[in-house]
């Protein structure tokens, strides 16, 4: 009895679901959460300026569950619909949904569970499995075991270690951090988890806690994966990264980041581009597109270069 008291009127959660132009996968996504074992949680819909219709289609599937309040705004990206949602949130806890994809009907309870016992973790996350269009599961899991618990500053420098819809993040790291960066059409969640992990250790369940679905309108599916796209993405997160870092890096973490810059170059040099001809076509390109300033890549290769050990 006093387990099912906390799960109804424990520390409020607010999930944030952000939606643009579609609602046929949302109902199947507010279902997964508002049948959550742990009870005590708003939803807070955040339609990015869909069109009348489908506006209209997704505040009547919002007014289903008694937890979930509709908000329209007009279309800015999702970065800052997430950003407005957070604004309006009032739960101590935080946690992310898009519409097409699904929780594990116990993960705010597992989530919570740490988060209320072990306070020197400023989120939890876990592993995601994906689903078919139809909501079927695959099989196909991504944990990223080993890199995404404790201290993982370095680990997240050198990929995304988490799915934006898994982790559940209190709300005073996002006092500490700050909002998305609303700059970003992809890439906002591994900028802001690169920031999460300066200063607040992750706590990785290794079980699955969301559910992804694959289809021809994800928003993974839309991230480039061309070499020159694998650059430019990678330097505007680096350079996010440094005007955030401002006032709180000390002198060993610009040195870090920066040689994992230089790593996350070089492995993509020397796995794409045979040959030194290839490469410095290849970075000529860089150059004459003002993607990378000349300067700081000589700066990379001279300070790091005998330096470089592959990173995982």
């Amino acid at each position: 009895m006093e387990e099912d008291k906390e799960k109804n009127s424990g520390t409020l959660i607010s999930v944030i679901v952000t939606t643009y132009n579609r609602s046929v996968y949302l109902y199947e996504a507010l279902d997964s959460i508002a049948k959550q074992t742990y009870r005590n949680i708003e939803i807070l819909l955040i339609d990015d300026g869909s069109t009348k219709q489908i506006a209209l289609e997704n505040k009547e599937i919002c007014k289903k569950f008694s937890v979930c309040k509709y908000y329209y705004k007009e279309n800015s990206g999702q970065p800052d619909s997430r950003n407005f949602g957070i604004k309006k949130s009032k739960g101590a806890y935080i946690g992310f949904c898009d519409d097409d994809d699904l929780w594990a009907i116990d993960k705010l309870e597992r989530q919570i569970v740490i988060l209320n016992t072990q306070n020197e973790f400023g989120l939890v996350t876990g592993c995601i499995e994906y689903i078919s269009h139809a909501g079927m599961k695959t099989g196909i899991l991504k944990c990223h075991a080993g890199h995404n618990h404790g201290n993982v500053f370095q680990d997240f420098l050198i990929k995304n270690r988490t799915a934006s819809i898994t982790p559940l993040i209190r709300r005073e790291v996002i006092d500490k951090v700050g909002l998305f960066n609303p700059n970003f059409t992809i890439g906002e969640d591994w900028d802001y988890w690169r920031k999460v992990s300066f200063y607040f250790k992750f706590y990785a369940i290794d079980d699955v806690l969301a559910f992804v679905r694959t289809h021809e309108n994800t928003m993974s599916r839309t991230r480039s994966t061309t070499l020159l796209g694998r650059f430019v993405l990678y330097r505007k997160l680096n350079q996010s990264l440094f005007e955030w870092g401002n006032g709180r890096f000390a002198k060993n973490d610009w040195e870090l980041v920066e040689y994992i810059e230089w790593c996350y170059y070089r492995r993509l040099l020397n796995n794409n581009m045979p040959g030194f001809k290839k490469k410095f076509v290849f970075v000529l390109l860089l150059f004459t597109k003002n993607i990378i300033p000349p300067l700081y890549f000589i700066k990379l290769f001279l300070k790091y270069n005998s330096r470089y050990k592959p990173q995982v």
